[in-house]
């Protein structure tokens, strides 16, 4: 499996003569993608490594400029292309952002130190919601992914403490 696993976004047009595409990022937070060196473009079941020139943010959508790629013509190939680059090119995340990956399987407690499971996904458009995996797998739960329902994330501990308000760990 190759080490470009992160998604950068779709191929989805192209700006003017030169070669640029438009990129619609699958992340919510692009900025982590404005200083990527590289990326490894799969159009179909062709996947081709190639080099960054330049990379803009405009009104959500990213501006790609590749290396050798000098006009529109070179490019128009790559269109719906997905594009993916390394983690270790992103940009640093906030201090209260995370890696979906970083948290599936973390072990889910209450504040008071109850277990309650293990998150099992992060659903939701914007990734608002922790689903918990109860201990013996036969409940789910939906906890919002938010500071005042879930006050620690402690990945290096690998759990997350969730405050026990009434219906909130009850089955979905």
């Amino acid at each position: 499996m190759s080490e470009y696993n992160f998604p950068v976004g779709k191929i989805v047009g192209f700006h003017g003569l030169r070669g640029e595409v438009k990129i619609r990022p699958e992340t919510n937070n692009p900025l982590l993608l404005l200083d990527i060196d590289d990326v490894e473009i799969l159009a179909g079941k062709e996947r081709l490594r190639v080099d960054i020139k330049d990379v803009k943010l405009e009104k959500r959508m990213l501006y790609v400029k590749f290396e050798n790629y000098s006009d529109r013509t070179s490019v128009e190939h790559f269109l719906d292309a997905q594009v993916f680059t390394t983690r270790e090119q992103l940009n640093e995340l906030e201090e209260d952002e995370f890696w979906v990956n970083d948290l599936v399987g973390l072990a889910v407690f209450t504040t008071e130190g109850k277990e309650v499971g293990t998150i099992s996904g992060i659903t939701g458009n914007s990734a608002e919601l922790l689903e918990v995996s109860s201990k013996d797998k036969k409940e789910t739960y939906l906890v919002p992914f938010v500071r005042a329902l879930v006050p620690t994330v402690d990945l290096k501990a690998g759990r997350v403490e969730v405050v026990d308000l009434p219906g909130l760990l009850e089955p979905s």
